[in-house]
């Protein structure tokens, strides 16, 4: 008989939270801190998404493992966790929020500790290269603590990620792992210092192109947007239950057809799985579209951002509060805002981007800009990218578009170093 003796010179962090997901190859390394008889202490620390994780202790295969004592062991940050070493179980933690993180552990006690980390992620990014106009943009700090979002025109040309508005002495690149790959579509990156390593190459220019850079998971994702036809709510707290086949649709925006408005009750039904949760589908089925929050049964009031796709994250009404909602989608910048309206009360939309507000009317489009952006720049294109109206250094409200015929168009604002690009319809 052979027994294999427990090994505590090393052990990997991993599992779907982590950059490498569940690549056991790439498992990330934990550092030994301190060792003797009765302890061995690793810790690592870095970004973590909101997902499972558990621990190897080999790179290139699953066991021998270290995993939670009960399935789905919801972290507690601060919180001891007991370990269960290789007996077959296969349990995870599940970890509810992304940040960073250092994670502890000890291998003959067999403990588990999970602390905020004191690193601090990049609070502000820019897009920098011959590809952006203007040269320079700010991207959005989209979704969290380490999501940004880039929404805009792209030329001809490349661009990388910096950290700095200006080059200096702290600036860092973000830049494609490999050379000349293709912008659109999911690709890992690095952060670097080195300058002279090329970025993305655009061949292909475009009113509207959407990039999604996440820190944490070091990946970026690029689409020329197209926008969705259709989207709808089904759930355990809807009418329609978890049934995606009799989802109910959200009413398409007539002033903005990127924007999606559910008005409709929400209340726990006891009868369904789930009963107090719902997510979102762009299709009558499972696949391949749906739309969920960022953290697991998140809130749907003060909820603000939506993910697509990915872990099957879902969003939570309050018990004290069941009845109507008007919730509204803005599928082009990924955000949700949800009203729940008391009884009588009446519902107000608005048509506000966060930049600028946007109003259809009958003689084109009314647009009001905020206090700092006086002097605006906008054009209006059709959707074959035609200009048809412009305008130079307009006031703070001003009407663009005036006897255009009525359809949908692309509509680009510049003020400063604030950019938008929006499709509107136009009565």
């Amino acid at each position: 008989m052979s027994i294999s003796a427990q090994d505590y010179t090393q052990v990997y962090l991993i599992g779907g939270a982590t950059p490498y997901e569940w690549d056991n190859t790439q498992a990330q390394t934990m550092t030994l801190v301190s060792s003797d008889t009765e302890s061995a202490v690793f810790t690592w620390t870095g970004p973590l998404k909101a997902s499972d994780f558990k621990f190897i202790n080999e790179l290139g295969t699953w066991n021998p493992a270290f995993t939670a004592e009960n399935e789905n062991e919801s972290v507690q940050i601060g919180k001891e966790h007991r370990l269960l070493y290789n007996d077959g179980a296969d349990h995870k933690f599940i970890l509810s929020k992304a940040d960073f993180y250092t994670v502890t552990i000890d291998l003959k006690k067999l403990t588990m500790t999970v602390t905020q980390a004191e690193l601090e992620p990049s609070e502000e990014l820019w897009i920098k290269g011959s590809a952006v106009p203007n040269g320079i943009a700010k991207l959005s700090n989209a979704y969290g603590v380490a999501d940004f979002l880039y929404v805009g025109e792209l030329l001809q040309g490349n661009f990388k990620i910096m950290t700095t508005e200006t080059v200096g002495d702290f600036t860092r690149y973000i830049v494609p792992w490999e050379e000349d790959i293709d912008l659109t579509g999911e690709t890992r990156f690095i952060i670097t210092d080195d300058a002279d390593i090329p970025g993305w190459n655009v061949t292909i220019p475009d009113q509207a192109y959407k990039i999604k850079i996440n820190l944490i998971s070091e990946k970026s994702n690029a689409e020329i947007y197209i926008p969705r036809e259709n989207l709808y709510m089904v759930g355990g707290a809807p009418a329609c239950g978890w049934n995606a086949g009799q989802a109910i649709p959200f009413v398409k925006d007539e002033q903005n057809p990127d924007v999606f408005i559910f008005d409709g009750e929400l209340k726990i039904r006891p009868e369904n799985v789930e009963p107090n949760l719902f997510k979102i589908l762009g299709q009558l089925d499972w696949n391949p579209y749906s739309l969920h929050p960022h953290e697991f049964n998140e809130p749907i009031l003060g909820s603000k951002y939506v993910r697509i796709g990915g872990d099957d994250t879902k969003w939570e009404i309050d018990e004290s509060k069941q009845g109507r909602y008007v919730i509204k989608v803005n599928t082009l910048y990924e955000t949700i805002e949800a009203q729940y309206v008391e009884q009588g009360s009446k519902v107000i939309q608005t048509n506000d981007n966060g930049l600028f507000q946007i109003i259809s009317q009958a003689n084109g489009i009314r647009i009001t800009t905020p206090e700092d952006c006086p002097m605006v720049s906008a054009q209006l294109y059709n959707m074959k990218g035609q200009l048809f109206h412009s305008i130079r250094n307009a006031g703070k409200e001003f009407v663009l578009g005036n006897n255009v015929t009525p359809g949908i168009y692309l509509l680009k604002i510049d003020c400063g170093k604030k950019h938008v690009v929006q499709r509107v319809l136009i009565k």
